[in-house]
């Protein structure tokens, strides 16, 4: 759902729950004998049919304002990250006026991205741009955000070629730091986590039924060639 729209959402369940408020203290002066009871009543009554879609309305919106953050502030992180190759979180996060929580977000949901340009070193705290360092730094990265990846993404992203790719797997795997299966077939790369995955993942399209060209696993969004349908599977 768009940022704009959840916090739609979340100002309509506040305004909501305070109408209620106002209609749960009329109702009490009407049914409430003593006057000086009606206010704790009216309370009472208020949390009970009001407080629930309040604090759910509150929460909508500071959710919807911290996407929208995120989503204004990425297109200028990239840049950012590319031109530095890496830079702190915070540092990151003076340069483009905005909280350290909402650099660190975009930088998660840019790792996820098809074509990721940016990722976040956890260890580090740093955003990092994966032609700024090592292949094997890049790779491990960005398999453990993405799960699967193809070779021309890799590639796009690290310049590598197939067996500079290949190799460089290969070589983590022997050193215990890659657990995935490198398909050279399909050229493609599962960490072991998708391939634990792969049973429950979407394989048609539920909406027009076509064979997907990849499956969705739990967790993606992906969008049907063949009808334009938005697919999710939920994790």
């Amino acid at each position: 759902m768009e940022p704009r729209l959840i916090q739609v959402v979340g100002a309509m369940l506040v305004v909501s729950s305070l109408l209620i408020g106002v209609m749960t203290y009329s109702a009490s002066v009407e049914v409430v004998s003593d006057p000086s009871q009606v206010p704790m009543y009216a309370v009472i009554a208020w949390m009970i049919l009001g407080l629930p879609g309040f604090a759910i309305g509150v929460w909508l919106f500071n959710h919807g304002k911290r996407k929208a953050r995120v989503r204004d502030v990425s297109g200028d992180l990239i840049r950012l990250v590319q031109a530095e190759g890496r830079i702190s979180v915070d540092a990151a996060a003076r340069e483009l006026g905005v909280p350290s929580t909402v650099v660190a977000d975009a930088a998660e949901q840019l790792s996820t991205r098809r074509i990721p340009l940016v990722y976040l070193d956890r260890r580090a705290y740093e955003l990092v741009s994966p032609r700024a360092v090592s292949l094997e730094e890049a790779l491990l990265h960005l398999l453990y955000a993405q799960r699967r990846m193809t070779f021309k993404q890799i590639h796009d992203v690290t310049e590598a070629t197939e067996e500079e790719i290949v190799d460089t797997l290969k070589e983590l795997s022997r050193e215990g730091r890659f657990r995935g299966v490198i398909d050279e077939n399909s050229k493609v790369v599962y960490t072991q986590e998708a391939v634990a995955q792969l049973p429950k993942a979407v394989t048609e399209c539920p909406n027009c039924g076509g064979k997907l060209e990849a499956p969705v696993l739990p967790g993606e969004e992906e969008t049907c060639p063949y009808c334009g349908h938005l697919i999710t599977d939920r994790l």
